[in-house]
C-alpha cells in the first residue's frame, strides 16, 4: 500500500504558490483534450483567483514567439505583472535551478501547477518538486495535453506520484474557505465571468431582484392611490 505522504496543512493564500507552465500560444492550439477557447477561459480565470489572493507566481515558458510554439499568452502578465518569468530549455521547470531556488525562497509547501502540456511539461515539473518534499496541486481544466490519451496517461501518473488533481472552481474555492472575507466578492466576481452556468444564474437572480422590486414599487404606489382616495371622500 501506498504511503499517503500529503500534510494535513489546509491550503490557503499564505502557503501556497501560483506556477504557470508554458501557455504558450502554438502549444494551446495544437492540444486536443481540451477545447482552445475553454483552456484560454480556464487559465485566465486560474491568473485571476491568483491574484485576488496574493499569490507568488513565478511563470516560465518562451516569450520571444521565435519558434513554432508561440509566445506567450499575454493576459497572464496583464493580470499578474508582478509575476516572475523564468525562461528554460530544459522539459521540466524543477530542474532549472533558478526557477526551483525561487520557489523555495517563498518558504511555501503548496505549489498550485496548471499548464501545457499536462503530459509533459507539467508532469516533469511536478513529479521532482514532489520528490523534494512539496504538495503538487495540479489544476487539470487549467491545463491541456495533445490528445486524451495523453491526458489519461498524465492524471494516472500524477496520481501514482502523489499529486492532487483538481479544476480551477474549486481550488478557488478551497483558497477561500468562506465567502464571509473580502475575497468573497472577488471570486463571485471570477465565478461570474468565467463560469457560464454561474452567469446564468446570476442573471435570473437579477431579473428576479428587479421584478420584486418592481412588484413593491407598483404596490406602494398602489397603497398611496388608495388612501388619498380615501381620504377625498
Amino acid at each position: 500500500m501506498l504511503e499517503n505522504k500529503r500534510s494535513r496543512e489546509r491550503l490557503t493564500p499564505d502557503n501556497a504558490v501560483f506556477l504557470p507552465i508554458d501557455y504558450m500560444h502554438g502549444l494551446m492550439s495544437a492540444c486536443r483534450s481540451i477545447d482552445p477557447g475553454t483552456l484560454k477561459n480556464n487559465a485566465i480565470a486560474l491568473a485571476k483567483v491568483a491574484k485576488l489572493f496574493g499569490l507568488p507566481t513565478f511563470g516560465t515558458g518562451d516569450r520571444s514567439g521565435r519558434s513554432y510554439l508561440g509566445a506567450e499568452m499575454p493576459e497572464l502578465e496583464e493580470i499578474i505583472p508582478e509575476m516572475e518569468f523564468i525562461p528554460r530549455s530544459k522539459v521540466g521547470a524543477w530542474d532549472v535551478p533558478e526557477y526551483k531556488e525561487a520557489v523555495i525562497r517563498t518558504g511555501r509547501k503548496k505549489l498550485i501547477m496548471a499548464g501545457i502540456t499536462t503530459e509533459q511539461c507539467v508532469t516533469f515539473t511536478a513529479e521532482p518538486a514532489i520528490a523534494d518534499g512539496f504538495e503538487v496541486y495540479v489544476v487539470l481544466d487549467a491545463s491541456a495535453a495533445l490528445d486524451p490519451r495523453a491526458e489519461l496517461g498524465a492524471i494516472s501518473r500524477l496520481t501514482q506520484m502523489g499529486a492532487i488533481l483538481t479544476t480551477w472552481s474549486p481550488l478557488a474555492a478551497e483558497l477561500l474557505h468562506d465567502f464571509a472575507t473580502p475575497q468573497g466578492a472577488g471570486l463571485l466576481k471570477i465565478y461570474s465571468e468565467h463560469q457560464g452556468q454561474m452567469r446564468a444564474l446570476e442573471d435570473s437572480f437579477k431579473t428576479a431582484l428587479k421584478f420584486s422590486q418592481n412588484v413593491a414599487e407598483n404596490a406602494d404606489d398602489k397603497a398611496r392611490e388608495e388612501t388619498y382616495t380615501r381620504a377625498m371622500e
